[in-house]
């Protein structure tokens, strides 16, 4: 399933898949759109920690008190978003509902051609991304973040406030 806005066919350049090579043009790929983002969105990368995203939904939904947070991954970080879904389920004590929604993103990229004669171009290709939005199921009781886990995400809160 594509998601596609009304006047896609007017937003995106004439797109034209064709081998480009190494020696004749350099590609810069652009940074995809992204839906507008609020607090609770996590947004799963390759390179992004995965221990600090773990955290912070978890600070999310025990600490802060959402209901629910988003996460969102594309390609080959589809993979870690599955697993950071399932291991705040098992953070919460499987009190969590998944709803996940697959969907391709079309993304292009600029053709700059070494030889400055000849005209910039655009690439266009597709990437799988994914949508996985994370529900608590009741709400979690406080007394299930331990006391060393609470003093150590105060001696963090304070230690980034000291810098």
């Amino acid at each position: 399933m594509t998601k596609t806005s009304p006047n896609e066919e007017l937003d995106r350049p004439d797109c034209k898949r064709a081998k480009i090579f190494k020696d004749v043009a350099l590609i810069r790929k652009r940074a995809p759109l992204r839906p507008a983002t609020t607090y609770s969105d996590i947004y799963v990368t390759k390179t992004s920690s995965y221990k600090g995203q773990l955290v912070r939904a978890k600070k999310l939904l025990l600490q802060d008190g959402r209901s629910s947070i988003s996460i969102r991954a594309m390609g080959a970080a589809i993979e870690r978003a599955v697993s950071l879904a399932m291991s705040i389920s098992a953070a919460c004590s499987n009190q969590v509902r998944c709803q996940t929604e697959t969907y391709t993103v079309d993304l292009v990229d600029d053709v700059i051609p070494l030889d400055t004669e000849k005209d910039f171009d655009v690439n266009c290709r597709q990437n799988s991304a994914i949508h996985i939005r994370v529900e608590l199921t009741q709400p979690m009781p406080r007394a299930t973040i331990s006391r060393d886990t609470r003093k150590r995400m105060k001696s963090n809160k304070r230690s980034l406030t000291h810098h």
